[in-house]
C-alpha cells in the first residue's frame, strides 16, 4: 500500500479528488520543465500568476471540510508553509508583471518555492 492509499483510506471521493489535484499542482510547482511546458501549452496565460493562483486561490482552502478530510494534520501544516512561500513570491510577480517562466525561475523566492514543493511532493 502506498502512502497516498493509506492516507486516503475511508476518504470521500470529493476529498480524494482534491488531494490528487493538490498533488498535481505541487508537482508542477516543483518542476521547471513542467512550468515551461505549461507556458508553451497556454501561451495566452500569465503562467506565473496562474501557478500561484492555482494553489492559493483554487485549491488551498484549509477551513473547508473537504480539504481537511483530504490531508493529515502534518500535511496541512506543510501546505500552509507552501501557501506562505507562494504569497511572498506573489508580491514580486505582481510588481514585475508580465513575467516569463524563465525569469520567474531565476528569482530566489521562486527557487525556494520549487525546492519546498519538491520536498513536499515526496512527502505526500
Amino acid at each position: 500500500m502506498t502512502g497516498e492509499q493509506g492516507t486516503l483510506a475511508g476518504v470521500n471521493e470529493e476529498s480524494r479528488a482534491l488531494r490528487v489535484a493538490v498533488i498535481e499542482e505541487i508537482r508542477v510547482l516543483a518542476s521547471a520543465s513542467l512550468q515551461s511546458k505549461y507556458e508553451i501549452d497556454v501561451p495566452i496565460a500569465d503562467v506565473p500568476a496562474e501557478l500561484i493562483c492555482g494553489f492559493c486561490d483554487d485549491l488551498y482552502h484549509p477551513k473547508s471540510q473537504t480539504f481537511l478530510d483530504a490531508f493529515t494534520e502534518d500535511e496541512i501544516k506543510q501546505l500552509a508553509v507552501l501557501y506562505g512561500l507562494l504569497y511572498l513570491v506573489s508580491e514580486t510577480v505582481n510588481r514585475s508583471h508580465p513575467l516569463k517562466i524563465a525569469d520567474l525561475q531565476k528569482l530566489p523566492e521562486w527557487r525556494a518555492v520549487m525546492s519546498y514543493a519538491k520536498d513536499l511532493e515526496s512527502d505526500l
